[in-house]
């Protein structure tokens, strides 16, 4: 009795050839499966199942339909596996080797590509094999190759060709290779950027954003129609909630500066498909590809503040001062902080001392700990002290530049009342003239018009200068108006944001003999 074999129709397209169609299939696909469908029709045999891979590398072996029916095949529940031609199943040496020339032998598989006539039951296929995978090989490599310098090409062009738009952004409809702003996910992003320097940490800026219920970027991108799925999502994460690494890998994005960052990895080979990081010498950076979101300043601090690695304290979200920047002046290393409470629980203390007495290695005498308040205290003090005696030079300053103002103005409009009471004069000794006979009235006319008109132009330049005058003097400080501007400038607190703006790094001595300590305080003034 006939045994009907029962077959695996194998069809793949690569996402290069790819071309879609209106259904779920490509056009190729619908047309392999056709063909092959007809095949086995005409020849009565079983149709088991169909395999297809759609927009996959014929490189690729964790294809998902093709490790599938390579299961079916070890199970036994197959005995032809069916493609258009070999190239269909791979076009890789090794996977062709290692499946018709072997496994498919011990599962009782035979191999047949209709349009190369392959099969594995045939004596000429046999030679011809290895012939036509290495030529498969050599047109994938090709391929590849030229891909990459097509790709190379676009992003130093300062093209964008990604798949996905930064969180913020959207691909211009208009060119798919350039980025536009997504109003309503930037001020998002604005948002992290303006809380983590005014001081707040990851955590809280997580907790602002959900109980804000402000979507997270992948869910954003899937409430308006995008595919994208999150491959750095972290496992237990609730759908749409955000996260401490979301906010990290934002503050670390350059492209919202305007900047076109791309080339950060690539595959390790044409045959592996699996992603290898490049040092970031080696990324590919435009600027000015396409709008910034934030500003050239708010970067600036923002990458600063990173690169201090500043941590959030555990009991609080509030971010230490000096996190980050306090150092041992006698070996250079990070002064690390010890928190501790007073018995009632009640008030939050620390201190700072040298690494290397933190982490076990004890070879720097700087050994003793410095009050982390009583460090703030000091610190806050001589700023205090900086910017009140910058404040009270730059209002003598101004004073001095208001005075000499003031006494420029009030000789200028001297002169022009002299010469405005001057006019005056002249125009009545003409008119003596014209009732004494010796200027004639056409003439008395005539001269009166041009001085009735220097005098009402000397007039409007002394109401222009006396407002001048006012303004100037009272711009002019009173004592109690230096007193007020210095109460307003003096700070109270010395916080995250005073630190990072005014303060490079602190440096902390030994101790003397009395306890006392040298502390020299590197600002940014």
């Amino acid at each position: 009795m006939r045994t009907i074999p029962k077959v695996g129709i194998y069809c793949r397209l690569s996402v290069e050839d790819r071309y879609r169609s209106s259904g779920s299939d490509s056009q190729s696909i619908q047309n392999q499966k056709s063909m092959l469908r007809d095949y086995c029709r005409e020849r009565d045999w079983e149709i088991y199942d169909i395999y297809a891979d759609d927009g996959a590398s014929g490189t690729d072996s964790s294809r998902p339909e093709f490790r599938r029916l390579l299961k079916d095949c070890e199970k036994g529940n197959i005995n032809i596996v069916l493609c258009k031609d070999q190239s269909r199943f791979s076009r890789d040496t090794v996977v062709i080797e290692q499946y018709i020339n072997g496994r498919f032998l011990e599962w009782g598989v035979r191999f047949i590509g209709i349009a190369d006539n392959a099969d594995s039951e045939s004596e000429s296929y046999c030679t011809m094999r290895l012939f036509a995978s290495a030529y498969n090989e050599m047109y994938v490599r090709d391929i590849s190759s030229k891909i990459r310098r097509t790709l190379a090409y676009k992003r130093e062009q300062g093209q964008f060709i990604g798949s996905f738009a930064p969180y913020g952004y959207n691909i211009s409809p208009e060119d798919k290779h350039r980025l536009i702003i997504d109003e309503e996910a930037a001020s998002v992003v604005r948002s992290i950027f303006a809380m983590y320097v005014s001081g707040m940490g990851y955590r809280g800026i997580v907790q602002e954003l959900n109980a804000q219920s402000i979507p997270s970027p992948s869910a954003y991108k899937r409430q308006n129609g995008s595919k994208y799925a999150n491959s750095n999502a972290e496992s237990g994460n609730p759908e749409g909630l955000w996260t401490q690494s979301t906010i990290a890998r934002i503050l670390a994005n350059e492209m919202y500066t305007g900047t076109l960052v791309q080339g950060k990895s690539h595959h390790i080979s044409y045959k592996n498909k699996k992603r290898k990081k490049v040092g970031q010498d080696e990324w590919i950076r435009i600027p000015g590809a396409h709008d910034a979101l934030i500003d050239a300043d708010t970067w600036q601090r923002t990458q600063e503040r990173l690169l201090s690695h500043s941590r959030v304290g555990k009991a609080s979200d509030e971010l230490s001062p000096l996190s980050g920047k306090v150092r041992c002046a006698v070996c250079g290393r990070p002064m690390k902080r010890n928190v501790y409470y007073n018995k009632a629980h009640t008030i939050r203390y620390y201190s700072l001392q040298c690494a290397s007495h933190k982490n076990g290695a004890m070879d720097c005498p700087n050994k003793s700990g410095i009050s982390g308040l009583m460090l703030e205290q000091s610190i806050l003090s001589e700023l205090n002290e900086i910017v009140g005696k910058y404040c009270r030079q730059e209002m003598i300053r101004i004073d001095y530049i208001s005075s000499s103002r003031l006494n420029e103005l009030e000789k200028k409009l001297s002169v022009l009342r002299a010469k405005q009471s001057s006019a005056r004069e002249r125009l009545v000794r003409m008119y003596k003239d014209k009732l004494d006979g010796t200027l004639s009235a056409e003439d008395y006319l005539l001269f009166r018009q041009n001085l009735s008109r220097e005098e009402q132009r000397l007039s409007g330049l002394i109401a222009d200068t006396s407002r001048q005058a006012e303004n100037c003097r009272s711009q002019a400080f009173s004592g109690k108006q230096s007193a007020a501007i210095e109460q307003y400038i003096r700070f109270d607190k010395l916080d995250r944001t005073v630190a990072d703006e005014f303060i490079d790094c602190v440096e902390i001595g030994m101790a003397d003999e009395n306890g006392l300590r040298e502390v020299h305080i590197r600002w940014k003034l």
